[in-house]
């Protein structure tokens, strides 16, 4: 049986969660938050899949709570149809973000003041939240 690497992708105009995760132990792991107007953001998701050898994308999807796509759909897309000819031989899947970054604020709530002033944390661990339900969930089509 092959082993997979899962790289998650919390996208934002501003900074973009990173969370991954392995299949011989599917639990996902916040990575890093890339702030994008410090961090050229191709560079290093091109560096992470890299020396993570990622073997499967989650990209969390923006919706509404009745399912209708969320008015940051379009930019998410564009985003993903960027990343596809880039990696061709990765599998790319759409994941739910709903509720994602309501949940990392409430996991992240009881940390120290200092610690809260660090504002990748909850795109960290929302893009944590979005691998995780996506592997909780494989078996269901969310591609």
């Amino acid at each position: 049986m092959s082993r997979d690497r899962f790289l998650s992708i919390d996208y934002g105009d501003r900074r973009v969660g990173i969370a991954v995760a392995d299949s011989d132990v599917p639990i996902a792991f916040p990575r890093e938050t890339i702030d994008r107007q410090k961090t050229p953001l191709w560079d290093r998701l091109a560096e992470i899949i890299r020396v993570d050898k990622i073997t499967q994308i989650v990209v969390g999807w923006p919706v509404h709570p009745d399912g209708r796509a969320d008015g940051k759909h379009v930019d998410v897309q564009k985003f993903i149809d960027e990343l596809c000819p880039q990696y061709p031989h990765i599998p790319i899947h759409k994941q739910d973000e709903s509720y994602s970054s309501a949940q990392a604020l409430q996991a992240t709530s009881h940390l120290k003041k200092k610690e809260k002033r660090d504002k990748g944390r909850v795109d960290r661990a929302a893009a944590a939240i979005i691998l995780q339900n996506w592997l909780d969930n494989r078996g269901e089509s969310n591609s």
